[in-house]
């Protein structure tokens, strides 16, 4: 993941994602220190100066004028599904990377979770990662 994120300005991360990040083991969070990253957060759940490295925003035009601002263009969204959903119904997305993990659930949390909209995708590439994690690459055709 962390190779993939080189390719990327910034990371943005919902609160609840960022909150159940940091319950991870340290070394994860270690790696993240080379991520310039963005917490979308209406609570504003912690503190700019946590991580160097952390902006916190507290809506989409917030968190997209500050991207500005900075000059961050490649945008990852590692959001949940409200999130997701946002970035989505505004058109912006114009890609979907998907991993799939060996495991099977019967409850979750969904990708999406909002208004209605509908977008076809394109398949771009397959990816086998370690751990027998498949990771599919989408081109989002907004019509």
């Amino acid at each position: 993941m962390l190779e993939l994120l080189e390719e990327y300005d910034v990371l943005i991360f919902g609160r609840k994602t960022w909150d159940n990040i940091l319950s991870w083991d340290i070394r994860y969070l270690q790696d993240l220190e080379k991520v310039k990253i963005i917490i979308l957060s209406s609570k504003m759940n912690g503190n700019n100066n946590e991580f160097s490295n952390v902006i916190y925003c507290n809506c989409i035009e917030d968190c997209l004028n500050t991207c500005e601002k900075l000059k961050y263009d490649r945008i990852f969204i590692s959001g949940g599904a409200m999130i997701n959903n946002s970035f989505m119904e505004m058109g912006i997305v114009d890609e979907i990377i998907l991993n799939y993990n060996p495991f099977i659930l019967n409850k979750g949390i969904p990708l999406f979770s909002g208004n209605y909209f509908e977008n076809k995708l394109k398949l771009e590439k397959v990816v086998r990662e370690k751990e027998d994690i498949v990771q599919v690459h989408y081109k989002v055709i907004n019509e």
